[in-house]
């Protein structure tokens, strides 16, 4: 449909020369009409017939620069009638050839990039999976959790990888179903069970008997890259993870984030104050976690108090889903 507030105003900048023309030729015809008085009624008559057939002039080139507007806007058809438009016309077109050339060009290598660092996590997936299995034969118990720990910090930030890659293609790999809450909270805490451990916290779920509409996997995404963040910056205390109305929240006793870093934790690559402290942060986890909450149509925000802790929410947005 074609926008005719764009369009007038458009006309109306191409035309400008010919309206002032219009409006000085008037106030001509007024000004010699009001010197010449004696000659009657004649300028009169020829600025009402001089401006009848302006405006009939108008209304033609009205509707024909909207027909030329509308297949150059709606339809992307040129139709050039100067030489001058002839050779912008020209111009024109080979820019956007050169640009799409070039738009081609980058999305070939983008693609060629992805494939590659693809292959080459999953190709670290055999190292890191020999390397559990040699770690599994030392003695040394304190040693061997130690090992146990750095391992399943290279498994982490290499599905980081995966999942940061992945998003190009998100919503091809959707699939959304009814979920329980407590199923998903068990299952990232219990993956992360040996971190706990180590580092003595308690973890207190409660209130979590709640089932809601969405994608496991990558909500499963989302809780971990929370949960990691939430055990990396906790010396003591504890995690407790709680549903609160439509909210799924998970505080810890943390040292917590400055108020002029909570809004940006989310940007990419963003470490904020806290991660060039312990040199821990990729900036990724969050700003994953934000995207992916927001494809999902969940909602992600963050409370927090230095020396006191962090509570992340993540809304549900009530859906009923249609089975077919």
């Amino acid at each position: 449909m074609l926008d005719w507030k764009s369009f007038c105003l458009a006309y109306l900048r191409s035309r400008s020369r010919i309206f002032v023309y219009i409006f000085s030729l008037g106030f001509l015809v007024l000004l010699f009409q009001f010197l010449f008085a004696s000659l009657g009624t004649y300028f009169l008559y020829f600025f009402l017939l001089s401006g009848f057939l302006t405006f009939l002039f108008l209304v033609w080139d009205i509707f024909a620069e909207a027909q030329v507007y509308r297949q150059e806007v709606l339809y992307a058809e040129r139709d050039p009638k100067s030489p001058l438009e002839c050779a912008l016309a020209e111009k024109l077109e080979e820019r956007e050839s050169e640009l799409y050339q070039k738009k081609s060009e980058a999305q070939s290598k983008l693609t060629d990039l992805l494939d590659y660092y693809t292959l080459w996590v999953h190709q670290i997936k055999t190292p890191i999976a020999a390397s559990r299995l040699l770690v599994a034969e030392v003695s040394d118990r304190e040693v061997k959790q130690q090992l146990e720990q750095e391992i399943f910090k290279i498994d982490s930030y290499t599905n980081l990888v995966l999942q940061y890659l992945r998003l190009e293609s998100f919503h091809d790999d959707l699939v959304f179903e009814k979920v329980q809450v407590e199923d998903l909270v068990k299952e990232v805490v219990r993956k992360y069970a040996l971190f706990f451990i180590q580092k003595g916290l308690t973890v207190n779920l409660h209130d979590l008997d709640k089932i809601i509409v969405t994608d496991k996997k990558w909500l499963l995404v989302v809780i971990e890259q929370i949960l990691s963040n939430s055990l990396k910056y906790t010396k003591k205390g504890g995690l407790e993870i709680y549903m609160e109305g439509q909210e799924l929240c998970i505080k810890d006793t943390g040292i917590g984030i400055k108020n002029s870093d909570v809004l940006r934790v989310f940007e990419r690559g963003f470490s904020g104050y806290n991660g060039r402290l312990t040199q821990q942060s990729s900036g990724l986890g969050l700003y994953l976690s934000k995207k992916i909450s927001e494809e999902l149509g969940h909602q992600i925000r963050i409370e927090s108090e230095v020396g006191k802790g962090t509570t992340v929410r993540i809304k549900f947005t009530e859906v009923k889903l249609v089975i077919e």
